[in-house]
């Protein structure tokens, strides 16, 4: 099934390139030279350019990233009423392919049609990202149907992940499978990806450039190309005002200043969702949840609301990124047992969502010569507590240095995180270290 998706979305960007052939050739009357191009640079990858003018545009990009990963886990179980505890020390190590993605996107008719692929060697999905998207409002806006980066999670989670400053395992792009985002993300977030329609625009009010967007989508994360289980779908929104303008490219959604923005620049964004009947805790997945009903006594689940706020500023290489995220639910008379007896509380709704609220806080410096230091600092906070929540309390540092070689194609790095999970019942300190080397082509 897979396969033929796969075929059809890179069928369509054959059709569009011979759409471009085709006004090629019904303007040759007109004897003006269509002139090609193909140009690989630094860190973004190969572009190929058909026309001078109307012609088609396509980027090849791959990206490469093997790491290195030491993890000390330090478990202090509570054994007994009164408190007699157990240390649990666990040392483990590993090598593994963090990354390993090739990404195609193409657009044509004066950027009026574009598509993107992203195919995952590393993760349970072949296919990460497939959209098709269609300028209007004079290029103004953007009308995407397909699965991509949402626009409803924080800023970190929509940049590209070979942008992340932090280097390690991250498998299925998901961000609750790896170290790479840190707290805010695993609990709140989960996929970053979702299938649906999307619709961008920008304009500039008084020198200040705004971006909003809304979507609709599936609310089952990036389960677009596979099958879907229950009902409802997730409907969400996010501005970016930017009173300074525009960043270097998308500088916005980077932690490092990658680019060395030579003036201040600024960043501010809020987003907001709403997961209709969610069947996973943070409403980013699928079929997760099985075990709540209504007063009908048929399977059901709660409204999973998700609300954002966040910042971004840049100058001369330096970097500071401010993260809020809050989960909440809403949902009346439900029950956690089939004979609709025993009513979903706060509390232990808090067993089947995750709930609560994070805050992230992320500095870095580039040099000159591209050495790149960062530290980051994330707290979560659960909305109620029982020993079966879903969040915990927890406090994540980070600090790492990366260098960036040939224009970003080439980055080496190597971070340390200490977290303090907080538990009733299991107290846990981990330590990991990561040396990670990517290259992009």
């Amino acid at each position: 099934m897979i396969a033929r998706k796969m075929i059809f979305i890179y069928g369509a960007a054959l059709l569009l390139l011979l759409s471009n052939r085709v006004l090629a050739q019904g303007n040759a009357s007109k004897l003006v030279p269509k002139d090609s191009t193909l140009m690989y640079i630094n860190g973004e990858g190969t572009f190929l350019r058909l026309g001078k003018k109307d012609g088609a545009t396509f980027n090849l990009a791959s990206t490469v990233q093997s790491g290195y990963q030491y993890n000390q886990l330090d478990s202090i179980v509570v054994t007994g009423t009164n408190g007699a505890t157990t240390d649990i020390k666990t040392n483990t190590n590993r090598l593994s392919l963090n990354l390993v993605r090739i990404s195609f996107t193409a657009s044509g008719l004066k950027d009026k049609v574009s598509l993107g692929i992203v195919n995952d060697f590393t993760g349970t999905s072949g296919i990460l990202e497939g959209w098709v998207g269609i300028s209007v409002l004079n290029n103004h806006g953007k009308l995407i149907l397909g699965q991509k980066q949402t626009n409803t999670n924080n800023r970190l989670a929509m940049a590209d992940e070979k942008y992340a400053s932090i280097m390690a395992q991250s498998l299925a792009g998901k961000s609750n499978d790896g170290i790479v985002y840190g707290g805010l993300m695993q609990n709140f977030v989960g996929s970053t990806r979702e299938g649906g329609i999307y619709f961008e625009t920008n304009f500039t009010l008084n020198k200040c450039r705004i971006y909003p967007s809304v979507s609709l989508t599936t609310g089952k994360g990036q389960n677009f190309f596979s099958t879907q289980s229950g009902p409802g779908l997730k409907y969400g929104g996010r501005i970016d005002v930017m009173p300074m303008g525009d960043f270097i490219k998308n500088g916005a959604f980077v932690a490092d200043d990658i680019y060395r923005e030579p003036k201040p620049k600024l960043a501010i964004g809020v987003a907001g969702s709403y997961n209709v009947k969610a069947n996973s805790p943070i409403g980013s997945d699928n079929g997760l949840i099985t075990a709540i009903y209504n007063n009908t006594k048929v399977q059901d689940w709660a409204n999973y609301r998700k609300v954002v706020a966040d910042f971004i500023y840049k100058n001369n290489g330096f970097a500071l990124v401010g993260e809020y995220i809050n989960g909440s639910i809403y949902g009346k008379n439900l029950y956690t047992n089939a004979v609709a007896t025993t009513r979903l509380t706060d509390s232990t709704a808090s067993a089947f969502y995750n709930l609560g609220n994070a805050f992230n806080l992320q500095g870095s410096y580039i040099t000159k010569g591209g050495w790149a230091f960062n530290g980051r600092f994330s707290h979560i906070t659960p909305e109620t507590y029982i020993p079966t929540s879903l969040v915990h309390n927890q406090t994540w540092y980070t600090v790492g240095v990366n260098k960036y070689l040939s224009g970003n194609a080439l980055k080496i790095g190597l971070n340390v995180n200490y977290i303090q999970d907080n538990n009733s019942a299991l107290l846990k300190k981990m330590l990991t270290g990561n040396l990670a080397i990517q290259l992009i082509f």
